[in-house]
């Protein structure tokens, strides 16, 4: 289990690895983790692929000249994060909280359901071995 909070700026910059776009494109690093974007990379081939921290809204197909608030707006208007619209720094005490009073809940939602997917796996093993064995 992945363990970093990526609910702060500063690890979803982390992430960013091989980032097509530089500090002076509009599309870069710092500006996609403020906007609650983290890499989720794997190789060449999807080098632009990255996703929310909170709504776990994935996108791809990231231009330069795109905003990454923007972009998260129109693609994820629910999200917490994008309605409260702030970056880090300016977050009030009680906002920061929410977010990861909701970032907490939807991480142990994920864990939940992997570890329901490894039981079930289990469960059809044993029950595959169960059958032979008759």
């Amino acid at each position: 289990m992945d363990v970093r909070p990526l609910f702060l700026v500063e690890q979803r910059k982390k992430t960013f690895k091989n980032w097509p776009f530089d500090e002076k494109k509009k599309c870069n690093v710092n500006n996609m983790a403020e906007a609650g974007f983290y890499s989720v990379a794997t190789g060449a081939d999807d080098a632009d692929a990255a996703k929310c921290f909170l709504c776990g809204k994935e996108l791809d197909g990231w231009e330069a000249s795109d905003d990454p608030w923007l972009e998260h707006k129109s693609h994820a208007a629910k999200c917490a994060f994008v309605q409260i619209g702030k970056n880090e720094d300016d977050l009030l005490a009680p906002e920061f909280l929410s977010i990861v009073k909701q970032y907490m809940m939807n991480e142990t939602s994920r864990v939940e359901e992997v570890a329901i997917g490894q039981i079930d796996d289990k469960c059809k093993l044993v029950k595959r071995k169960c059958l032979r064995a008759k």
